[in-house]
């Protein structure tokens, strides 16, 4: 049975891949209107199709919709018919049968590593198309990132940023007297006033906490005590500016979150706690305050909708009068396939243009599907997402795209697992934050020796961090 499902899903794979076969090139059957057609005036305009692929299942239906005003006005006019697909879970699976049979489509999205692509030549930089280079010089200065550039060839440009804010249940704080002047909710703008709120708003009686800590999500030590405390610190824990890595600069990050738990002002049991219970949690009103990312909007909106009114505030800092960018994580959202080689080169630049142009990116924000990368799209756009708390996330001017950090190979434990133990007493921060230092940066140094780790594609001396 086993043997017979996994023929069926080989065929299925093949099948898709025929089939996909004669949507690539031109549409012979179709072209664009010619004045004096038959008269020998003008030439019809030849149509060219320009495959495009993602998974993003969140984002099909506008871009269907968009793709479809597209193919019927500037489309038309230069010859190009976009046809965009929306792969599901096997989008990874079916990207690679595509690029091994030479029938992927000539733009999609990368999943993993660039790198792995480049290697295996299945993307092209996007210099090597017609009016690219041009093209690039709107990202100066912003194009370092691994995500994008591969040997210092461009692969792909910023389109959407992922950044951090303070969750916090506006009634409570009404109720416990933690409002402004004029009785409004007053979020913590330090990480001292966290805490003091944290423990004002705990009540076990009435079942209601200062703040919830996933721990046992994987990713908690990062997105929400690392991340949010850059701002405080000046850099994170793969510090850019010195291309070390420096864990120890977080010490009081750690002493802040002790200082949770010496006070008993957390959701119980943080330890077994993941973060879907714990947002579930803060929408049900039960925690008073979380840090969040920008992705909890559609969480608290749609997965989890709140029952109660809600905000998203700057992240608080050690010292306001020392206040640091916030860190936001960038992603990129189409590369140029090899497939564009063999194709009409000047169209497929266009389509790329097109799904990065100042009109693309603000539909995407204005219906609440990404955050922009550039402060500058918010701008532009000329309403307000309808999604609570989308607005609150793009309060973005003070952000910074994170720099990414070299893969090493660790021997021992995890920095998340190193601080889950000190958390459960059997460390202290010196013991925890000296262990992570001396392996963290042996393992970098074991790389750059063996060659698996360039570190000047990570190391940016000259960025500025301070808010001006």
């Amino acid at each position: 049975m086993h043997k017979l499902k996994k023929i069926g899903a080989v065929l299925s794979s093949a099948m898709l891949v025929t089939a996909l076969a004669g949507c690539s090139g031109s549409d012979s059957g179709e072209a664009g209107e010619s004045a004096g057609a038959g008269t020998g005036s003008a030439a019809p305009t030849k149509m060219e199709t320009v495959r495009v692929w993602t998974n993003s299942g969140h984002t099909k239906e506008l871009v269907t919709e968009m793709v479809g005003e597209f193919n019927n006005t500037i489309g038309k006019e230069k010859g190009i018919k976009i046809e965009y697909t929306v792969q599901g879970g096997d989008y990874k699976q079916a990207l690679d049968l595509a690029l091994a049979s030479g029938q992927a489509p000539e733009l999609f999205y990368v999943v993993g590593p660039k790198v792995d692509y480049v290697k295996r030549g299945d993307i092209i930089p996007i210099e090597e198309l017609p009016g690219g280079a041009e093209f690039l010089g709107k990202y100066e200065g912003m194009l370092s990132h691994p995500a994008f550039t591969v040997e210092r060839k461009v692969y792909s440009v910023p389109f959407n940023v992922t950044n951090v804010k303070l969750l916090y249940n506006k009634e409570l704080f009404k109720k416990v007297g933690i409002v402004d002047a004029n009785g409004e909710a007053l979020p913590p703008k330090t990480w001292a006033e966290v805490r003091e709120y944290a423990k004002k708003l705990t009540n076990p009686q009435e079942k209601v906490y200062g703040i919830a800590l996933p721990l046992k999500w994987g990713s908690y030590f990062d997105w929400e005590l690392f991340f949010p405390w850059v701002s405080s610190i000046g850099h994170n824990y793969y510090n850019t500016l010195t291309g070390k890595y420096d864990f120890a600069g977080f010490k009081p990050a750690l002493e802040w979150l002790m200082g949770i738990k010496a006070d008993k002002s957390y959701f119980p049991g943080p330890e077994g706690l993941d973060n879907d219970p714990a947002r579930a949690q803060f929408a049900e009103g039960r925690v008073a305050m979380k840090l969040g990312a920008s992705w909890d909007v559609g969480v608290l909106n749609d997965q989890f909708p709140a029952t109660m009114e809600w905000g998203a505030a700057d992240i608080p800092v050690l010292d306001t009068a020392n206040r640091y960018k916030e860190f936001a994580s960038v992603s990129d959202f189409i590369s140029v396939s090899k497939t564009a080689k063999s194709a009409n080169s000047a169209k497929v630049m266009e389509v790329y243009k097109w799904l990065h142009s100042d009109e693309f990116l603000v539909r995407m924000y204005e219906e609440g599907k990404y955050m922009p990368y550039d402060n500058r799209i918010i701008q532009l756009a000329s309403k307000a997402p309808e999604a609570k708390g989308w607005a609150e996330f793009g309060r973005n001017e003070n952000i910074y795209m994170h720099h990414g950090q070299p893969t090493i190979k660790l021997e021992g434990e995890t920095h998340a697992q190193v601080l889950l133990k000190l958390w459960m007493g059997s460390v202290s921060i010196d013991e925890a934050l000296a262990d992570l230092d001396k392996r963290y940066s042996e393992a970098l140094e074991a790389g750059i020796q063996d060659g698996t780790v360039d570190p000047s594609a990570f190391l940016n001396p000259d960025f500025d961090f301070r808010v001006k």
